[in-house]
């Protein structure tokens, strides 16, 4: 669970206290004071899919956080915030132009996480939403990521298709 005073499974709302549904969410687009929480959600997320592999995940950490750092201020990284919930990330990264997408840059979206207190919610669903949504306002033709297991149906069901990409690890 992330360290966070959001961890509830309710919120507070105009002095009343409601159960977190999608429209007790607030999405906001986060800024470089939300690092601390950006880096525990994606520490939770490595946790989660990878295992508890601590030296792994440490390493993770100690370089994403100068990373970000610098991807945020610069317009390369773009996150929102749901509140209370998770995160979404978008990289903007420069690509070779192809016949589907020829412009030289891609959109990859990055660290989608919903603590599990709030998952099977739609949380997931309006952070992805809120992200296609920017990417189709700044004119990306295309938008990218890797799926997990568990985020794999959503995805498909945001339209999002299987690609040829494969990897090799070196």
């Amino acid at each position: 669970m992330v360290g966070h005073p959001l961890q509830e499974l309710t919120v507070v709302q105009h002095n009343t206290t409601v159960k977190a549904s999608t429209d007790a969410v607030t999405i906001r687009q986060a800024t470089l004071a939300d690092l601390p929480l950006l880096l525990d959600y994606r520490r939770a997320m490595a946790v989660e899919m990878d295992g508890a592999d601590e030296v792994a995940v440490n390493r993770m950490i100690a370089a994403l956080e100068p990373y970000l750092r610098s991807a945020i201020p610069e317009g390369r990284w773009h996150a929102w915030i749901a509140e209370p919930g998770g995160c979404g990330s978008v990289e903007i990264v420069q690509w070779v132009p192809g016949r589907l997408d020829p412009t030289p840059r891609r959109a990859w979206i990055h660290s989608l996480y919903i603590e599990p207190a709030f998952r099977g919610r739609g949380i997931g669903r309006r952070l992805t939403q809120t992200i296609i949504a920017w990417c189709r306002e700044r004119g990306f033709g295309w938008v990218y990521l890797h799926a997990s297991n568990l985020g794999r149906p959503l995805y498909e069901s945001l339209g999002f298709e299987p690609s040829s990409e494969m990897r090799l690890k070196l």
